[in-house]
């Protein structure tokens, strides 16, 4: 069977895991930012063994030397430096600036990631460790010390066609415990066997250098943050209303949906043109409140709450604003709308003061009503999809865990705190094969994280306003989470919760300056980055590196904004959650356009440039 053809998506995995495995974390992201958000989805990167770059240039190098000392009619000739793929000038690395670095001796070097380490006489990246260099091949010259490639371990630098080779003496392609190594005719280690010949699990993640360890600044933080003023446009879109919703159509970064108490609108931007408004629901004096929004995670439908004569309904609309369907009513305001991450389920969460009801809507059956509510004799305030089958809810005192099958029912309850400072948000994530939960109590501006009991009080000195989890790298790898929370103390900050050893750490506390409440934050869909806003000001940062922020941006009238709704101190700070403005932040699938919603106007912010 001829082998499928080689793609920009395989050159660009293979240096994707390059640079990964090389400790050069912050191009690794650099690249899967501007390539794919997910290379460990895509269906061939299972099959990819450590150093399989360095492996298949080797190859080549190999296959091009063999070329060149054979003629037309495959006798051997004298194969000179002249004929070398670098040409026939050595690569000395005492040429290099900067000073020597001692080498590492095998026993002294430290334990690779994967734990593997180098056998006498087994071969390494296409070469043995004992084997005689082949005829007409210059022999290799290994250099009078090693190169440490990262924080990683320390690198042999050998030279052969007049190329440097670097390998990992430590570490040694994957081979099953108790199986011999297998060396196919390139002189690569078990690199063409796949996992099935081997009876084993596809070969382990990389190791993700930006969560899990000191990665090489390649790309140099600016003095100066950028200013994403002169790229970014604004639109008014309320006139007299408040936006307080702001959502990206899935997967298209023209389409952004607008939405307030009173009104919903979407826009498709265009570079060529001003954006064209398509009103969903407007504000005609018929006291219709939207009370929630939220797009079907192909953007093919969005979904509308809206409340009017005490009852709840929802309408789904398609990009060109047109109604497509309109759900069964329900006798309680709609208060969240939450569809999973894929396929066709959506949440309603359906309210009044002291009943809940959870209900579970599928699209694609589309029943004439309701399957059975969950009923929770409690507000919930918010949801969160924990997979296909999971989902957790907070408010009053309680952690709600729920099983969806067909429908949706509550299977655990977790029951602490004060009714008076109810739970505020909660957000999911897998650690390993563990289901974590974790909620934030705004008021009391506390953690807890009902699934491990663990739980922090006093995180900040104000109410919370918004939490996020960094969950792309923890879904994939038993990494600990990384929370970012806002508050009304000035500060977001990122937390580094550490199920095991039980522990919250404030790694970064960040801020727009004095008396400006943080009051929404949002990672990057990458995660490489986090945003975070105040009434009229937002800030992006490294989320690795933290301080100082790589962009900012500010309302061209923010002085004339600045007392816009100021709230009264509290505790030396900028006064509750009830008295703070709403204030929306979200990035577009692509990580490369911010939707800012602020007072009657909607900011789309380019970064770009």
């Amino acid at each position: 069977m001829a082998h499928p053809d080689l793609t920009s998506h395989h050159v660009n995995y293979l240096i994707w895991r390059y640079l990964q495995e090389s400790g050069h974390g912050e191009a690794a992201v650099m690249l899967q930012r501007a390539w794919n958000h997910d290379p460990q989805s895509l269906p061939f990167a299972p099959y990819i063994r450590t150093h399989a770059l360095v492996s298949l240039v080797q190859k080549g190098l190999q296959y091009y030397e063999l070329e060149k000392s054979l003629d037309k009619e495959g006798n051997s000739i004298p194969f000179s430096p002249s004929n070398y793929f670098f040409g026939p000038v050595p690569f000395e690395l005492e040429t290099q600036k900067g000073p020597p670095r001692e080498s590492i001796s095998a026993d002294q070097a430290p334990v690779s990631p994967t734990g593997k380490v180098l056998r006498d006489g087994v071969a390494i990246n296409g070469h043995s460790s004992t084997e005689a260099a082949p005829q007409n091949v210059k022999k290799s010259r290994k250099s009078d010390r090693t190169e440490t490639n990262g924080n990683e371990v320390s690198m042999d630098v050998d030279s052969t066609n007049g190329v440097a080779n670097e390998s990992k003496p430590d570490i040694l392609e994957s081979v099953p415990p108790g199986e011999t190594a297998v060396v196919d005719g390139d002189g690569d280690v078990s690199m063409g066997i796949r996992p099935a010949v081997h009876d084993q699990e596809p070969t382990e993640a990389p190791t993700f250098t930006l969560t899990t360890g000191h990665s090489i600044g390649v790309q140099i933080t600016p003095a100066k943050a950028a200013d994403l003023s002169p790229d970014t446009a604004i639109i008014d879109v309320a006139g007299d209303e408040h936006v307080t919703r702001t959502l990206w159509r899935p997967h298209d970064p023209t389409v952004v949906v607008a939405a307030g108490d009173t009104f919903c609108s979407l826009y498709k931007l265009s570079s060529a043109s001003p954006p064209v408004q398509e009103k969903l629901v407007e504000n005609k004096g018929d006291a219709v409140w939207v009370t929630a929004v939220a797009w079907e995670p192909q953007g093919q439908k969005l979904a509308v709450a809206t409340y009017n004569d005490m009852r709840g309904s929802i309408t789904t609309y398609d990009v060109a604003g047109n109604a497509v369907d309109l759900l069964p009513e329900v006798p309680r305001m709609i208060s969240a709308l939450k569809w999973a991450n894929s396929g066709s389920q959506l949440i309603v969460v359906a309210s009044d003061s002291k009943i809940s009801e959870l209900i579970l809507w599928d699209d694609v059956l589309q029943p004439e009503e309701f399957p059975p509510p969950q009923i929770v004799n409690d507000l919930i305030l918010d949801i969160s999809w924990l997979g296909h089958t999971q989902a957790f809810a907070c408010g009053g005192m309680s952690i709600y865990q729920c099983e969806i099958d067909s429908s949706i029912h509550l299977s655990k309850t977790f029951s602490a705190g004060d009714p008076e400072q109810p739970w505020t948000f909660i957000r999911c994530g897998i650690v390993g094969s563990s289901s974590v939960a974790v909620a934030a109590s705004s008021s009391n501006a506390s953690f807890w994280v009902p699934t491990h009991d663990l739980r922090i009080e006093n995180a900040h000195d104000g109410d919370i306003t918004a939490i996020q989890l960094k969950t792309n790298l923890s879904e994939q790898l038993n990494q600990p989470l990384i929370l970012a929370s806002s508050s009304t103390d000035d500060t977001v900050k990122l937390w580094h919760i550490d199920l095991e050893s039980r522990k919250f750490d404030c790694i970064h506390r960040l801020s727009l300056g004095p008396s400006l409440p943080i009051l929404a934050n949002c990672f990057s869909p990458d995660g490489y980055a986090l945003a975070a806003a105040s009434k009229d000001t937002l800030a992006i940062w490294n989320a690795q590196r933290g301080d100082p922020p790589m962009a900012t941006w500010k309302s061209p009238n923010a002085m004339n904004t600045s007392s816009e709704g100021k709230s009264p101190t509290l505790n030396c700070y900028n006064g509750s959650v009830e008295d703070a403005q709403d204030r929306s932040l979200t990035w577009d699938t692509d990580g490369k356009r911010l939707a800012f919603g602020f007072g009657s106007q909607l900011a789309i912010i380019n970064l770009q440039r």
